[in-house]
């Protein structure tokens, strides 16, 4: 669950940090390339596990991720005019590093908030089950119909043809 954030956020984040400094909002195929982008941070943070715990491991892929990010925003054609060159403006790597701590602070949140959150649907889900009432006799299914298959019908409708041998 938290590679899966930490793959949707980065990507969330770069766009918004990357609109932010001027960049514009990605469209088409960038939003296609944005999404590969996302999957190979999810599949990378799940593959490595040195990265599927503790702050500087998830501080190194978010840092990772915005870099990659930014450069899938650039594959994708999204810089134009002075956002085109190799090296970004200060303004889009203050922003770029802003979402890193956006990014980290969020996973850091929601890493807590969730163990305390299934506790509590648990203990929810575990009273609803308790108020439903329960049968006290298990009922019996009865057919409301003989069944009787067509083969067997057959077979009583049928004359027999077999016989004991007739003299001649």
């Amino acid at each position: 669950m938290r590679d899966t954030a930490v793959g949707g956020v980065t990507v969330a984040m770069a766009v918004a940090a990357h609109g932010i400094a001027g960049g514009g909002l990605p469209s088409g195929s960038t939003l296609v390339l944005l999404a590969g982008f996302a999957a190979v941070v999810v599949g990378v943070s799940a593959a490595i596990p040195a990265l599927r715990s503790g702050r500087p491991a998830l501080v190194a892929v978010l840092a990772a991720g915005q870099v990659g990010a930014h450069l899938t925003l650039g594959v994708g054609g999204h810089h134009s005019g002075a956002s085109a060159s190799a090296v970004p403006s200060p303004g889009m790597i203050v922003a770029h590093v802003l979402a890193i701590g956006v990014c980290a602070a969020a996973i850091a949140a929601a890493e807590r908030i969730g163990p305390r959150t299934e506790a509590a649907l648990r203990a929810v889900v575990a009273a609803l089950f308790a108020a439903i009432p329960v049968a006290e006799q298990a009922r019996t299914w009865r057919p409301v119909v003989d069944v009787h298959p067509i083969v067997s019908a057959l077979c009583r409708a049928a004359t027999p043809r077999r016989g004991p041998p007739v003299l001649v």
